[in-house]
């Protein structure tokens, strides 16, 4: 059991740090086989005492999704003791990504966030253009994640004083995302703190692996320069003794990385120690950034031969599924019809666009029974006839779902009026 969670019990203080003032509060600790009572006292005016309590689950997971969020964590997190957990990202899918270890690991529901957003650019005077990129930004981070709009702070837009007063083309700031709980935020912070400053050198190679995957997503960056031969991947770390411990994990992934007395960054560059990134697959977390080491790398002569990681679509290892893995997936559908591809991913720990390739390739999934040619040129036969009729009507009449409607016009609908 020890080798495979983390007990939090070990992690809970003695007293709790309260108020302005830094006070100490007694902490009393009630615990069960599944969660961790937790409860303390603050006086106030006229001796009054306020009680405070929260409920945590005891135990988080140690995968390889954990060990790659408190990767993250510890890359852009707060680390101050100001009662807040605050984690901050110009990546939608690394938000979504700790958000929703939270709520699974720490039973903290992405409802009881509070959010605003960060921009690198002068606060426009002109209240139309104002108007017309806050709301283009809000939309972007409201459609990509899952924060909600009711969840912001008032001012939802914190401008940052720089040079630019414009916002630059397919740029969306960076969301700040914070849980305000006291209790929680000092006993998560020394969780943190204790594994990675104590415990992390000793995890075995996979929980490495995927720490440093957290960590080169969150402070990592990717600079080369194909005229001068300059490759290489730097990763920002303030305190000297996070830069060792970061040079001693990847040690321990046969990476040879660099400190320089003068730069609160380590340096990973030669060709051997670039390699071992890509094919470790150390830089997968960050879109962007894995895009640009990907064509960093493409620049290095015969690296497709060198590496084999360079393969057609679908062809790379890390792509495709066990077929014991592929058997369960059939089977569950089979003998579930109505499970969804999210129930049967969670399942069988399978994404879920994994599980749904699958069965489109077995001919199990949503598309199975696809509309007559027939039906949809009557479908559109109809709608040109009845201009008017809204395609949720027509779906309605022709008892098929309204992605069908949609897809015969826009494939039908310029050959039958020519005709």
């Amino acid at each position: 059991m020890e080798n495979k969670v983390f007990d939090l019990i070990k992690f809970i203080p003695q007293k709790i740090v309260v108020g302005s003032k830094n006070n100490l509060a007694d902490l009393r600790v009630k615990q069960n086989k599944a969660t961790i009572c937790l409860s303390y006292k603050t006086q106030h005016y006229n001796n009054a005492f306020k009680k405070h309590s929260l409920i945590i689950p005891r135990f988080i997971k140690k995968s390889n999704e954990t060990f790659e969020v408190l990767g993250l964590l510890q890359g852009e997190m707060n680390k101050t003791q100001n009662g807040c957990i605050t984690f901050a990202n110009s990546e939608p899918k690394i938000i979504n990504k700790v958000l929703k270890w939270f709520e699974k690991e720490c039973d903290i529901s992405k409802n009881n966030w509070k959010w605003y957003l960060a921009i690198n650019m002068q606060e426009p005077s002109d209240k139309l253009y104002k108007y017309k990129i806050e709301n283009k930004i809000i939309r972007y981070w409201l459609d990509k994640t899952k924060i909600k709009v009711e969840n912001s702070y008032p001012k939802k837009i914190s401008y940052r004083r720089v040079v630019h007063n414009k916002l630059k083309k397919a740029y969306y700031g960076c969301l700040m995302v914070e849980f305000k709980n006291n209790l929680f935020s000092q006993i998560f912070k020394k969780f943190l703190k204790t594994i990675v400053y104590d415990n992390l050198i000793e995890e075995d190679k996979e929980n490495i692996k995927a720490f440093m995957r957290g960590i080169i997503a969150a402070e990592g960056s990717i600079a080369y320069h194909s005229r001068s031969w300059h490759y290489a991947v730097h990763i920002s770390a303030i305190e000297r003794k996070e830069r060792e411990i970061y040079k001693k994990c990847l040690s321990k992934l046969s990476i040879n990385a660099k400190i320089y007395n003068n730069y609160k960054e380590i340096l990973i560059s030669e060709k051997q120690n670039l390699i071992q990134l890509l094919n470790q697959r150390l830089i997968t977390i960050h879109p962007k950034k894995y895009n640009k080491f990907l064509n960093m790398m493409k620049q290095y002569p015969n690296i497709k031969e060198e590496t084999e990681y360079f393969k057609p679509k679908g062809k790379n290892v890390w792509n495709k599924i066990s077929q014991e893995k592929i058997d369960e997936i059939i089977k569950y559908k089979k003998t579930n019809p109505a499970y969804s591809c999210r129930k049967i991913a969670k399942l069988t720990g399978v994404s879920f666009i994994k599980v749904n390739r699958v069965l489109k390739e077995y001919n199990l999934g949503k598309r199975v029974n696809k509309t007559p040619e027939k039906i949809r040129r009557e479908i559109v036969k109809f709608s040109v006839k009845n201009p008017e009729i809204k395609q949720y009507e027509l779906a309605e009449h022709f008892k098929v779902s309204k992605s069908v409607v949609s897809r015969a016009i826009r494939k039908y609908s310029e050959e039958l009026k020519n005709n």
